[in-house]
């Protein structure tokens, strides 16, 4: 039996925050593949704040037996009772540096909970599962006509054949069909070309049955309309949707200044990192990356990051994100649906989306602006007097001021306190399914020298009030110094910057977003759509290069380049388009009526 000595030792040091205590996990003999849960379990018990914990650069590994346990609620995920490995909450000053180790977990375990928390630095360590949240199998051989496929399971995944349906087994879960699905080129490891075409969800769209063909091969058949993927493509499961999100890596809640710097995360069964009313984070150097040597094909099978609610200063910067079933990051607000006015300073108030449940949304002394649901405009705004929570989905909010007049039933409540500041800088984002970054932030947001590469848009502004209910109108907003290499390839409409607000009722009067500078990036597209804008106050594109490649055929050679649609002081000048044909500039009346633009752009028409 191989054996690792860890030495357990400590001492003090200095630094600017008061005396460290410092842990060196040195002197303690341990199993190899020993679950070290107890171990840090133990060490977290018996000190309190101010400490350092090292680890000796090696493999350990975690498991949920041992592990502390709570029913917890993270927003964006399936909620149930969890268990985690490094349970940081109501601590201050802490530090875990790995020292270059490989984090190795098993089932259904949550990394790390900072909640209640100050102060809190992660670093050089990687984060991975012994077995994947999804499942993957090769296209051998498909038929659109006849609506099937047959695939090859790739050995490091356990399927279930039970009922002649085609399912899977991980990590302690059993899925009798597949679910939400997407293919992956093998050849580039990208989201494959027209992904979206092949897309499955086959909780509604299958109604046939699978048959075992033998030597791993299965035959999946459905009756919707969506077509086959082509053979040679990779094909990818996370199983059925409301049960396929319990794993992030690192959730943060309710905790203020928190520091992750040289941190990998190969895989997680959720998000990477989740953040949620938390103040003041800095991610430097993340690795959102597939595994060396590995023939997975997925690292997050959601967002490689995710902030909902989160104020102070929010910076990213020096990471790369590559091979997620979701976005790079997404940093917006919610919205509460208006249940009942019960008086002139109380209403009943709802969560609107399943994986929000028990979320708090506001306490006392937040300010909030009263949204229609129409338009997503603002109504009125209050400060929040009192809340009270009924269950994971209502709560009573009261409120300094009285209720707005026109506000009923179905309009939305914002917490405008809650909103960082955003710097997303020197960052890598390719390979991965849906967009870039999303923003749905009021205040200062710099998106600087990135390099994007999804298969839907790089970059997405999208208030929404009807599904998500990921709220916030941009109002202020530099995009500077990017490249964007071929997005928006994976079958649907999509521009490569999409400003597009879920509005059902469009104001011409009053544009939802406002001050948004794009200025010296290059597109490098072999699709038309550059930049979408719905409604925005204040629109800047200037000094961009837009260069046409071959890399894929056209999906929408109609689209225009840039279109214009109820916007307010557009200025559009000094951009220049490489390609075999000049750019159509398509813009309305309305947005017509206050517009600057160069009349001679190289390479555009209008």
């Amino acid at each position: 039996m191989c054996r690792i000595i860890i030495l357990l030792m400590s001492f003090f040091l200095l630094d600017p925050l008061g005396a460290v205590k410092v842990i060196h996990l040195s002197d303690l003999s341990l199993e190899e593949r020993q679950d070290m849960t107890p171990v840090i379990r133990d060490v977290l018990e018996k000190n309190g704040n101010d400490i350092k914990i090292i680890f000796p650069k090696n493999v350990y590994h975690f498991y949920p037996d041992q592990a502390f346990g709570k029913y917890h609620a993270i927003t964006n995920h399936d909620n149930i009772y969890r268990y985690f490995a490094f349970p940081l909450m109501d601590r201050l000053n802490i530090e875990i540096d790995g020292g270059g180790s490989d984090f190795i977990f098993h089932g259904l375990i949550t990394p790390f909970l900072i909640e209640r928390s100050k102060n809190v630095v992660l670093r050089n360590f990687s984060i991975d599962w012994e077995q994947p949240f999804f499942f993957q199998a090769e296209v051998l051989r498909s038929d659109e006509k006849e609506k099937w496929m047959d695939l090859k399971v790739h050995p490091m995944c356990e399927p279930l054949f039970e009922g002649n349906r085609l399912g899977f087994v991980t990590n302690g879960f059993h899925f009798p069909f597949l679910g939400e699905s997407m293919p992956f080129d093998p050849k580039t490891r990208a989201v494959a070309y027209k992904a979206q075409n092949y897309a499955l969800n086959t909780v509604t769209s299958r109604a046939t049955f699978d048959t075992y063909l033998g030597e791993n091969e299965y035959r999946i058949q459905w009756s919707s309309n969506v077509t086959p993927p082509p053979p040679g493509l990779l094909y990818i499961s996370k199983g059925p949707n409301k049960f396929n999100r319990y794993c992030p890596a690192v959730h943060l809640t309710d905790s203020k200044d928190i520091l992750l710097k040289g941190v990998t995360i190969h895989h997680a069964g959720g998000m990477g990192i989740i953040g949620e009313k938390t103040e003041n984070i800095h991610i430097d150097g993340l690795q959102v990356v597939l595994r060396k040597g590995t023939e997975r094909i997925l690292t997050t099978t959601a967002d490689a990051t995710h902030f909902c609610n989160c104020k102070g200063q929010l910076l990213i910067e020096n990471c790369v994100f590559e091979n997620m079933l979701d976005d790079a990051s997404n940093i917006h607000g919610s919205y509460v649906k208006v249940c009942d006015r019960l008086d002139s300073h109380t209403l009943l108030a709802k969560i609107g989306h399943f994986q929000q449940f028990d979320y708090h949304f506001a306490e006392r002394g937040d300010s909030i602006c009263f949204v229609e649901q129409s338009s997503l405009l603002p109504i009125g705004y209050g400060i929040v007097e009192g809340v009270k929570v009924i269950n994971e989905q209502m709560y009573e909010i009261s409120f300094a001021e009285t209720l707005p007049e026109q506000l009923k039933t179905g309009d939305g409540l914002d917490n405008i306190t809650w909103y960082p500041e955003t710097v997303f800088r020197n960052n890598i984002i390719r390979n991965n399914r849906a967009r870039g970054i999303l923003v749905s932030s009021r205040n200062k947001t710099r998106i600087l020298n990135n390099s994007f590469s999804s298969m839907i848009a790089a970059i997405l502004f999208e208030g929404d009030m009807n599904f998500w209910h990921e709220s916030g109108a941009v109002k202020d907003v530099e995009i500077k110094d990017n490249v964007f290499l071929d997005n928006a390839y994976g079958g649907r409409k999509a521009a490569v910057i999409w400003i597009n607000p879920r509005m059902a009722k469009v104001n011409p009067d009053k544009p939802f977003e406002s001050n948004i500078v794009i200025e010296c990036n290059e597109f490098r597209t072999f699709d038309n759509a550059i930049l979408s804008a719905l409604s925005v106050k204040g629109l800047i594109f200037r000094n961009n290069k837009i260069i046409e490649t071959d890399t894929y055929p056209k999906l929408f050679p109609e689209n225009p380049a840039l279109e214009i649609k109820n916007c307010v002081n557009t200025i559009i000048q000094s951009n220049i388009y490489e390609g075999k044909q000049p750019a159509r500039i398509s813009i309305d009346s309305l947005s017509r009526r206050t517009l600057i633009i160069d009349k001679q752009q190289n390479g555009f028409v209008n």
